[in-house]
């Protein structure tokens, strides 16, 4: 809650995106010739494929790669309604929220105004978000975390202390509520502190400690 005019979505002195948005950034970040990607490939029919030898770092949903021993953790979910409107500016704002009953949707994206630096482009593009509550099979967004939830999660952490060469993190792995800046911040923790060592020959004694950046 706030008592200024302040309208931005976050309090942070700083808000921004990567200049050519994250596509570029991650596709930078792939080039290298040591890297391979495969695509339209499911974890869970290859993992058993994969070299023993290997560092697994895990970012899907804990409970499902522990095959929901301790049962399903609880997820929100969200759908999405791509338009074109016929018109050329169709909010004037990148993201506007509908936090009212009165629509089902919760927020409004206008991709065009992330970027404003950009030269303009004819049309426009929006997004709706659509919320509800995940089943299993559904993509999971964001942890609901009821002690409920917290309980069972302890669960899974503890099996994932056991691991000796699957690293669990992520937003979906470690169960929390990750901003795409502290997925980022979190994800160059887990790489300076575990796969760094593990790439030069240390295995580190336990590796999944507290990634909190």
């Amino acid at each position: 809650m706030r008592y200024s005019y302040n309208d931005f979505y976050f309090s942070d002195r700083y808000e921004g995106l990567p200049v050519n948005g994250y596509h570029a950034m991650i596709e930078s970040m792939l080039a290298s010739p040591l890297i391979r990607v495969e695509l339209n490939c499911d974890f869970f029919s290859v993992r058993d494929r994969l070299p023993h030898e290997a560092l697994i770092v895990y970012t899907g949903p804990i409970d499902r790669y522990y095959e929901y021993r301790f049962g399903l953790l609880g997820w929100r979910t969200l759908d999405f309604e791509i338009e074109r409107p016929p018109v050329v500016d169709f909010q004037g704002a990148a993201v506007i929220n509908y936090p009212d009953l009165d629509y089902r949707f919760t927020r409004i994206h206008e991709f065009k105004h992330f970027h404003p630096e950009r030269p303009p482009v004819p049309g426009t593009l929006i997004m709706r978000e659509y919320p509800r509550f995940a089943k299993q099979g559904d993509e999971p967004y964001y942890p609901i975390g009821t002690e409920e939830d917290k309980r069972r999660y302890e669960q899974y952490r503890e099996l994932a202390r056991r691991e000796t060469s699957v690293v669990f993190d992520g937003r979906l792995g470690t169960y929390r509520y990750l901003d795409m800046d502290q997925a980022i911040a979190a994800a160059l923790k887990c790489f300076r502190g575990t796969v760094s060592a593990w790439l030069a020959g240390v295995r580190p004694p336990a590796l999944n400690r507290d990634t909190t950046p």
